[in-house]
Protein backbone atom coordinates (compact mmCIF):
# COMPACT_ATOMS: atom_id res chain seq x y z
CA UNK A 1 0.00 0.00 0.00
CA UNK A 2 1.21 3.33 -1.05
CA UNK A 3 -0.94 5.39 0.82
CA UNK A 4 -3.86 5.64 3.10
CA UNK A 5 -5.82 8.53 3.63
CA UNK A 6 -8.77 8.82 6.38
CA UNK A 7 -11.56 11.44 5.49
CA UNK A 8 -12.14 14.47 3.23
CA UNK A 9 -9.70 16.13 1.73
CA UNK A 10 -10.06 19.49 -0.38
CA UNK A 11 -9.01 18.95 -3.97
CA UNK A 12 -6.07 20.79 -3.84
CA UNK A 13 -5.04 18.41 -0.67
CA UNK A 14 -6.12 15.52 -2.81
CA UNK A 15 -4.30 16.36 -5.74
CA UNK A 16 -1.17 16.84 -3.36
CA UNK A 17 -2.02 12.79 -2.41
CA UNK A 18 -2.01 11.63 -6.13
CA UNK A 19 0.82 13.00 -6.59
CA UNK A 20 2.54 11.56 -4.00
CA UNK A 21 1.37 7.93 -5.01
CA UNK A 22 1.80 8.73 -8.96
CA UNK A 23 5.94 10.11 -8.16
CA UNK A 24 6.28 7.01 -6.63
CA UNK A 25 7.57 9.52 -3.17
CA UNK A 26 6.34 6.35 -0.37
CA UNK A 27 9.84 5.23 -1.33
CA UNK A 28 11.87 8.45 -0.29
CA UNK A 29 9.56 10.07 2.10
CA UNK A 30 6.45 9.80 4.31
CA UNK A 31 3.54 11.53 3.13
CA UNK A 32 3.24 13.90 6.00
CA UNK A 33 7.08 14.95 4.94
CA UNK A 34 5.77 15.63 1.17
CA UNK A 35 2.74 18.14 2.24
CA UNK A 36 5.59 19.59 4.42
CA UNK A 37 8.15 19.61 1.69
CA UNK A 38 5.45 20.83 -1.22
CA UNK A 39 3.57 23.09 1.83
CA UNK A 40 7.26 25.19 2.48
CA UNK A 41 7.89 25.40 -1.77
CA UNK A 42 4.03 26.64 -2.74
CA UNK A 43 3.60 29.77 0.01
CA UNK A 44 4.76 30.87 3.23
CA UNK A 45 1.44 31.25 5.03
CA UNK A 46 0.91 31.99 8.28
CA UNK A 47 -1.43 30.21 11.00
CA UNK A 48 -4.81 31.67 11.75
CA UNK A 49 -4.41 33.17 15.11
CA UNK A 50 -7.45 32.92 17.56
CA UNK A 51 -7.95 34.89 21.23
CA UNK A 52 -9.44 31.86 22.67
CA UNK A 53 -5.97 29.54 21.76
CA UNK A 54 -3.17 28.90 24.57
CA UNK A 55 -0.43 31.41 24.83
CA UNK A 56 3.07 30.69 23.49
CA UNK A 57 5.35 28.98 24.92
CA UNK A 58 3.19 26.31 24.88
CA UNK A 59 3.27 24.30 28.20
CA UNK A 60 1.12 21.61 27.43
CA UNK A 61 1.31 19.64 31.22
CA UNK A 62 -0.42 21.96 33.46
CA UNK A 63 -4.11 20.94 33.31
CA UNK A 64 -6.90 22.88 35.06
CA UNK A 65 -9.07 19.63 34.90
CA UNK A 66 -10.50 20.27 31.86
CA UNK A 67 -9.95 18.33 28.32
CA UNK A 68 -7.27 19.24 25.98
CA UNK A 69 -7.01 19.95 22.32
CA UNK A 70 -4.23 20.40 19.76
CA UNK A 71 -4.75 21.60 16.59
CA UNK A 72 -2.14 20.80 14.82
CA UNK A 73 -2.05 23.13 11.41
CA UNK A 74 0.51 24.81 8.81
CA UNK A 75 0.74 27.81 6.59
CA UNK A 76 -0.88 28.05 3.65
CA UNK A 77 -3.24 25.25 4.77
CA UNK A 78 -6.50 25.93 3.02
CA UNK A 79 -8.62 23.62 5.06
CA UNK A 80 -6.88 25.07 8.40
CA UNK A 81 -7.94 28.81 7.03
CA UNK A 82 -11.83 26.87 6.31
CA UNK A 83 -11.84 25.87 9.67
CA UNK A 84 -11.26 28.42 11.67
CA UNK A 85 -13.80 31.18 9.13
CA UNK A 86 -16.60 28.30 9.09
CA UNK A 87 -16.33 26.24 12.02
CA UNK A 88 -14.76 27.92 14.94
CA UNK A 89 -16.95 30.94 14.43
CA UNK A 90 -20.28 29.03 14.89
CA UNK A 91 -21.40 30.06 18.25
CA UNK A 92 -22.21 26.16 19.35
CA UNK A 93 -18.30 25.69 18.56
CA UNK A 94 -17.19 28.26 20.70
CA UNK A 95 -19.10 27.45 23.65
CA UNK A 96 -17.67 23.72 23.41
CA UNK A 97 -14.16 25.24 22.58
CA UNK A 98 -14.91 27.12 26.06
CA UNK A 99 -15.16 23.85 28.12
CA UNK A 100 -11.23 22.80 26.61
CA UNK A 101 -7.78 24.40 26.77
CA UNK A 102 -6.60 24.66 22.95
CA UNK A 103 -3.32 24.84 21.44
CA UNK A 104 -1.90 25.09 18.12
CA UNK A 105 0.73 23.24 16.80
CA UNK A 106 2.08 24.13 13.84
CA UNK A 107 3.71 21.20 12.42
CA UNK A 108 6.60 22.59 10.42
CA UNK A 109 8.22 24.91 13.51
CA UNK A 110 11.15 23.87 15.30
CA UNK A 111 9.49 26.12 18.88
CA UNK A 112 9.82 23.85 21.78
CA UNK A 113 6.61 23.46 23.66
CA UNK A 114 6.48 20.84 27.08
CA UNK A 115 4.27 17.99 26.34
CA UNK A 116 1.26 17.12 28.37
CA UNK A 117 3.33 14.43 29.98
CA UNK A 118 6.12 16.68 30.38
CA UNK A 119 8.82 16.20 28.04
CA UNK A 120 10.00 19.22 25.88
CA UNK A 121 9.92 18.58 22.28
CA UNK A 122 9.79 20.62 19.10
CA UNK A 123 6.58 21.08 17.78
CA UNK A 124 7.30 19.91 14.13
CA UNK A 125 9.41 16.63 15.75
CA UNK A 126 6.51 16.05 18.29
CA UNK A 127 3.57 15.96 14.73
CA UNK A 128 6.51 13.39 13.50
CA UNK A 129 6.35 11.42 16.77
CA UNK A 130 2.64 11.27 16.37
CA UNK A 131 2.46 11.11 13.11
CA UNK A 132 0.23 13.76 11.87
CA UNK A 133 -0.11 13.56 8.10
CA UNK A 134 -2.57 15.81 7.66
CA UNK A 135 -3.67 19.31 8.23
CA UNK A 136 -5.95 19.92 10.44
CA UNK A 137 -5.55 17.30 13.27
CA UNK A 138 -6.95 17.59 15.80
CA UNK A 139 -6.04 15.50 18.81
CA UNK A 140 -7.87 15.22 22.38
CA UNK A 141 -6.41 14.62 25.44
CA UNK A 142 -7.77 14.14 28.97
CA UNK A 143 -7.15 16.06 31.77
CA UNK A 144 -4.52 13.42 33.08
CA UNK A 145 -2.49 13.38 29.56
CA UNK A 146 -3.39 10.39 27.82
CA UNK A 147 -4.55 10.85 23.75
CA UNK A 148 -8.62 9.72 24.06
CA UNK A 149 -9.74 11.06 20.12
CA UNK A 150 -8.49 12.04 17.40
CA UNK A 151 -9.79 13.73 14.05
CA UNK A 152 -7.50 13.35 10.91
CA UNK A 153 -8.54 15.98 8.50
CA UNK A 154 -10.86 18.57 7.61
CA UNK A 155 -14.87 18.51 9.17
CA UNK A 156 -17.40 20.64 8.14
CA UNK A 157 -18.94 22.22 10.97
CA UNK A 158 -21.53 19.65 12.46
CA UNK A 159 -18.97 16.83 12.91
CA UNK A 160 -16.76 19.60 14.20
CA UNK A 161 -19.19 20.46 16.72
CA UNK A 162 -20.01 16.65 17.36
CA UNK A 163 -15.96 15.46 17.44
CA UNK A 164 -15.72 18.86 20.24
CA UNK A 165 -19.09 17.16 22.08
CA UNK A 166 -17.52 13.97 22.38
CA UNK A 167 -15.00 14.54 24.48
CA UNK A 168 -16.04 17.47 26.59
CA UNK A 169 -19.29 15.94 27.34
CA UNK A 170 -17.00 12.60 28.64
CA UNK A 171 -19.31 10.74 25.70
CA UNK A 172 -15.93 8.92 24.48
CA UNK A 173 -15.91 6.81 27.81
CA UNK A 174 -19.48 5.22 27.63
CA UNK A 175 -19.41 5.19 23.55
CA UNK A 176 -16.20 3.85 22.04
CA UNK A 177 -17.64 4.52 18.41
CA UNK A 178 -17.15 7.58 17.28
CA UNK A 179 -20.15 7.31 14.46
CA UNK A 180 -22.66 5.67 16.09
CA UNK A 181 -21.92 9.40 18.76
CA UNK A 182 -22.91 11.10 15.56
CA UNK A 183 -25.69 9.15 15.00
CA UNK A 184 -27.41 9.38 18.40
CA UNK A 185 -26.40 12.61 18.54
CA UNK A 186 -28.11 13.80 15.05
CA UNK A 187 -31.25 11.82 16.15
CA UNK A 188 -31.77 13.37 19.06
CA UNK A 189 -31.59 17.03 17.56
CA UNK A 190 -34.01 15.59 14.85
CA UNK A 191 -36.20 14.62 17.66
CA UNK A 192 -36.23 18.40 18.76
CA UNK A 193 -37.29 19.25 15.09
CA UNK A 194 -34.03 20.77 14.32
CA UNK A 195 -32.94 20.11 11.05
CA UNK A 196 -29.76 18.20 10.15
CA UNK A 197 -27.42 19.06 7.53
CA UNK A 198 -24.16 17.49 7.28
CA UNK A 199 -22.50 19.68 4.80
CA UNK A 200 -23.07 22.64 6.67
Amino acid sequence: MALRLNGYMPPRQFDLALDYVAGRQEKRLSFGDYQRQQAAQSASGKLVAEPWLLPRPLDLARSDGRPLLVVFEQGACAACEEMHAEGFVRPEIKDLLARMRVAQVDIGSAEALRLPDGQSLSMSAWAQRLNIIYTPSLLFFDAAGQEVFRVEGYLRPFHLASSLDYVASGAYRQQPEFQRFIEARAAARRARGERINLLQ
